[in-house]
């Protein structure tokens, strides 16, 4: 297995099934409009045969100041915050059986793909809107709710990106 750069002439994703409807047809239907329009950045997990077994996609964003628990907003500036968007991420249903751990390493390459694009531009902290049933697994990565009343946004600052890569 191998992690890159999404190319829709390369990468077969016809028999791609996560479980999750929406996420199978963005993949299937729509992903590469968006890396073409420049609107995100996707990478792909694949098998030798070119298979995609997960993949993410990455944009910019920003959080306002008022969305990030007290404690941290009082260290932070009063405007919007730029941060990486974590879009959207699924792993393939029969290889998420296979213990490769496809999740895990898809977002740990979309933490270090952050601390690239934070080498060029500003980019305090990676974000993603959870699924209620995901919450758990990027918890487990560290990541915390911003000040949301469902609690599915979450953020996870590069300054702990870093820390981990020591």
């Amino acid at each position: 297995m191998r992690i890159e750069a999404f190319d829709a002439t390369q990468h077969d994703r016809k028999e791609f099934e996560s479980g999750n409807a929406k996420l199978d047809e963005y993949l299937q239907r729509h992903l590469s409009q968006g890396v073409k329009k420049g609107i995100v950045q996707a990478y792909v997990a694949v098998d030798d045969n070119g298979k995609v077994l997960g993949y993410y996609t990455l944009s910019a964003a920003h959080i306002l100041h008022d969305d990030f628990p007290e404690s941290v907003a009082k260290k932070l500036p009063r405007y919007p915050v730029p941060a990486a968007l974590l879009g959207r991420m699924a792993t393939d249903l029969k290889a998420r059986q296979s213990g490769l751990h496809i999740g895990s390493k898809l977002l740990i390459h979309a933490m270090k793909q952050t601390l690239k694009a934070g080498s060029t531009l500003g980019v305090a902290c990676i974000v993603v809107d959870a699924k209620p049933e995901a919450v758990g697994f990027y918890r487990r990565f560290e990541f915390l709710p911003l000040k949301q009343e469902d609690g599915l946004r979450l953020y996870l600052s590069v300054d702990t990106i870093r820390k981990m890569q020591r």
